[in-house]
Formats: structure tokens, C-alpha cells, sequence
């Protein structure tokens, strides 16, 4: 898994995969989310083990964090082999789906907005 990304990150230590980088440029990502996701780059290229990563179990390199604010959390998989070590950001979940409606907020954790809010 990690090698399919190491060309493309000749330059740049941390990778991000198309659907991240959809994310960062969907203006329907909200403000609060967006924000959280580039305050994660910026926090994962000064460690890639943050204070609150995790290992995923059962996936060699896999690591989950929480976003800030807990607005969803981040996979990422870190390839140690290399010094600085390469980091590929795989997915976002995200948990920003708000609908405000007559009797207040609603919110859905997922990665899209809930029907029949």
C-alpha cells in the first residue's frame, strides 16, 4: 500500500488521496471541517504519530486520529522505512452534517448528509 504512493510524494512528505483532496476543495465542506483537516497536515508534519493516533488494528501502517473539535477522524498510513518518514492521508470521516430544523440540531456521523432531515 505504501509504495503505490511513494513516487508521487517526491517532494512532499504527506500524500493525500483523491477523495481527501475532494474534500478540501467541495465548497459544501463546511468551514469548521475544513479547517480541522488542515490543522491535522499541519500537526501529522511535525509528528506522524500525534498524541491521539491510533493504530488500526489488523493494518500494518494504518493509523486513525480525531479531528479537532471531533468533527470526524483521518486514516492515514505512515511508511517508517523512509527518513522523514512518507505519510499518504487515505480517507476523512467526517461527522459535520448539520441540519437545523424547527426543533434544533441534528447531526448525522457519516460521510454524506442524512435524507429526511
Amino acid at each position: 500500500m505504501v509504495s503505490e504512493f511513494q513516487d508521487s510524494c517526491e517532494d512532499d512528505p504527506v500524500a493525500l488521496s483523491p477523495v481527501v483532496q475532494e474534500l478540501l476543495v467541495d465548497l459544501a465542506t463546511l468551514a469548521a471541517v475544513f479547517s480541522a483537516v488542515i490543522a491535522f497536515l499541519v500537526e501529522i508534519r511535525e509528528d506522524p504519530f500525534p498524541y491521539l493516533g491510533l493504530p488500526v488494528p489488523c493494518r500494518v501502517g494504518m493509523h486513525s486520529a480525531s479531528l479537532a473539535r471531533d468533527l470526524g477522524l483521518v486514516e492515514y498510513v505512515v511508511n517508517e522505512a523512509i527518513d522523514p518518514p512518507i505519510i499518504y492521508i487515505s480517507r476523512v470521516l467526517r461527522a459535520d452534517w448539520w441540519r437545523v430544523s424547527a426543533t434544533g440540531l441534528a447531526l448525522s456521523v457519516g460521510t454524506g448528509p442524512v435524507e429526511g432531515h
